[in-house]
């Protein structure tokens, strides 16, 4: 499983980078996004222009003088200015606003130089001896200890942090999406293999690449769930021809005994008794045979087109010319928009399953019932129901043949032998030709069997 491994890996080291990614793209988004909206904010930043004013700002006959041009930047983007000497006084000022003082303590120097002039954002530059200040529109910057932002660059990191959260979730969705695109595409044959093989079905996987171990895997284990299926078909098989030469002799020697004018008539008795029997087990292993080919996939299907409203009647029309007792009689209810339509599947099988249906009800009800069988259309389904009103089967006998339909009853009283083969064989055919098969019964009130079988398209 070594390139299984690899597979993991890869798929793991995908991740990892698409996360890297997302890390720088994210870092990358802020950097550019912030710095691009401090930068618009102004030409010049504080300590940019503090400077240019710094440089620009001359002493003439003991009187600080700003240049023209120094003076109408600062009016444009209304920012004003102080120069405080070494007592704490104003010695210039230009655009200063009113409430600005004009008379400062070394106290006041040292909180304002880090900070806010009755909330104006000020910053500080040394001027010869003394201190030159510039102070900016309220709520212009924030600022903390020596550093300084926009205060409208502030108000928009959310609408970066939205940006950035929604290329996140954008960039992962598209990622997400390709990824399991891509792993689907990779395993979809493995499941699809799997998923045959739980059916019973022979696998041939044909994969290259990381997964191509798993393929080989599923091919094996297919190719000896074949094998293995087929030596218990062919030994069932051969069970059942061995049992059936034997049981043939049986038959024989009991129909010529319980005929013979010769014998006993309890002699006859029994010997009708184990001709019945042993035609009970002829059934059996017939049933038995067909179920393990059915269920191993090795009974053949002729698939035609089938007319099951003709096959019913036909099915039907020979019960009745056999020679089963008065007391059972049948009721037909063939819809007339089911008459030209057909089914694909093998008729064979198929009126096999019907017969089943039908002896079941006959060989469980021995006084007799009324057998009833309806033929629908329901949605794109032919539905066939055959019921009896019967003595039917408790809740617990009911939940039983659900569970295990293979199972045998017989009662020492009349040496009669019963199994369920004959429904799971119905489950069997009804299954492989796509259909469903539900059961349902109540003591004293009958037995149903519904079948539902796909229609062919016209």
């Amino acid at each position: 499983m070594r390139n299984f491994g690899k597979f993991i890996s890869k798929h793991f080291f995908i991740y990892l980078s698409v996360v890297i990614f997302i890390v720088i793209f994210d870092l990358l988004i802020f950097f550019l996004t912030f710095n691009g909206t401090v930068n618009s904010i102004s030409k010049d930043n504080p300590v940019q222009t503090i400077e240019k004013v710094s440089n620009n700002l001359t002493i003439q006959n003991g009187e600080y003088i700003l240049s023209n041009k120094c003076q109408k930047d600062l009016i444009t983007d209304n920012i004003w200015g102080i120069v405080i000497n070494n007592n704490g006084n104003v010695v210039w000022q230009y655009n200063l606003p009113e409430e600005i003082p004009l008379k400062y303590s070394l106290q006041d120097v040292a909180s304002f130089s880090k900070g806010y002039i009755n909330d104006y954002p000020v910053f500080t530059w040394k001027q010869e001896n003394d201190l030159l200040v510039l102070g900016y529109p309220k709520n212009s910057y924030s600022k903390f200890m020596t550093n300084y932002l926009p205060l409208s660059a502030i108000q928009k990191t959310p609408l970066i942090l939205l940006i950035m959260l929604v290329s996140n979730i954008a960039i992962l969705f598209i990622v997400y999406y390709l990824s399991k695109r891509n792993v689907m595409l990779k395993i979809s044959p493995i499941l699809n293999g799997i998923d045959k093989l739980s059916h019973g079905e022979t696998v041939t996987l044909n994969i290259n690449g990381e997964l191509e171990e798993i393929g080989n895997r599923i091919n094996e284990t297919s190719l000896q769930l074949k094998k293995q299926n087929q030596a218990r078909a062919n030994w069932i098989s051969g069970v059942s021809h061995d049992i059936r030469t034997p049981l043939s002799m049986i038959m024989g020697y009991a129909d010529r005994i319980s005929s013979s004018l010769n014998v006993e008539e309890n002699a006859r008795k029994q010997a009708n008794i184990i001709k019945i029997q042993s035609v009970k087990i002829k059934n059996l292993v017939q049933d038995l045979n067909l179920v393990s080919q059915l269920n191993y996939n090795v009974q053949p299907l002729q698939q035609t087109p089938v007319h099951l409203c003709k096959m019913i009647r036909e099915i039907v029309v020979e019960y009745l010319n056999s020679d089963i007792n008065n007391k059972f009689e049948f009721e037909l209810n063939l819809k007339p928009n089911t008459e030209l339509i057909t089914i694909i599947g093998d008729e064979r099988l198929l009126g096999r399953a019907i017969q089943n249906i039908i002896s079941n009800s006959i060989n469980h009800n021995e006084n007799g019932c009324m057998i009833s069988v309806r033929l629908g259309i329901h949605e794109n389904n032919l539905t066939l129901v055959i019921s009896d009103n019967g003595k039917g089967l408790s809740e617990e006998e009911l939940q039983k043949i659900q569970s295990t339909p293979h199972y045998l009853q017989s009662t020492d009283d009349r040496l009669d032998l019963r199994h369920g083969l004959g429904l799971l064989l119905v489950k069997e055919i009804i299954s492989i030709h796509k259909g469903n098969v539900s059961i349902s019964s109540a003591l004293n009130k009958g037995f149903s069997t519904t079948i539902s079988l796909p229609i062919k398209n016209q």
